[in-house]
């Protein structure tokens, strides 16, 4: 009922407020810049990376309202950020695209500052080839158990990953959400 009254941002907005405001969250993969637009207002900066000039055109579109996010070009496997320049990291719809995952998430590790936090979103393991041919995907999703292990072979720590309920009418593979602390 309260979905149906109200909608689902407002809860969405609450998650969000639970980031401490004067961090700093790279959005690593960042694509359009939805996350990095949807964080801006509750955090001090968001640092959107992607290798795709079309892709970061867009986002600054999306994220032109936010005077606190920047956007840089540059590959995951070697990130244009300084050691520890973030409090966090956001990976979402990203390791099912690239070849050696955990040299991304080791990289992933370098920008964030200790203590800090990595958050993966990504496809749970799923057996529609075509799919993942169609997206460009190099992998067709993860394990838990498996994106757990690259994590920890990333060097982070305190591992949690589920899968998430699929959305209802969602068309695509069910979703896998993973964090970690550096």
């Amino acid at each position: 009922l309260r979905n149906d009254l109200y909608g689902t941002s407002f809860s969405i907005a609450t998650a969000h407020a639970l980031l401490p405001a004067d961090w700093t969250v790279a959005d690593l993969g960042c694509g359009t810049g939805l996350i990095a637009a949807e964080l801006a207002p509750y955090v001090k900066r968001v640092i959107g990376v992607d290798q795709s000039q079309a892709m970061l055109k867009t986002a600054r579109k999306r994220a032109a309202e936010h005077d606190n996010v920047e956007l840089r070009c540059g590959d995951l496997e070697a990130l244009p950020l300084d050691d520890g320049e973030a409090n966090a990291a956001v990976l979402s719809i990203v390791l099912t695209y690239v070849d050696d995952p955990v040299t991304v998430l080791t990289e992933s590790a370098r920008v964030v500052r200790p203590g800090g936090r990595i958050v993966v979103i990504d496809l749970l393991r799923h057996e529609r080839d075509d799919f993942r041919r169609q997206m460009g995907q190099r992998r067709p999703g993860f394990e838990t158990d498996e994106l757990e292990s690259m994590l920890a072979d990333a060097g982070l720590k305190g591992l949690q990953c589920r899968p998430l309920p699929p959305d209802r009418g969602a068309k695509g593979p069910a979703l896998v959400l993973a964090a970690a602390t550096r």
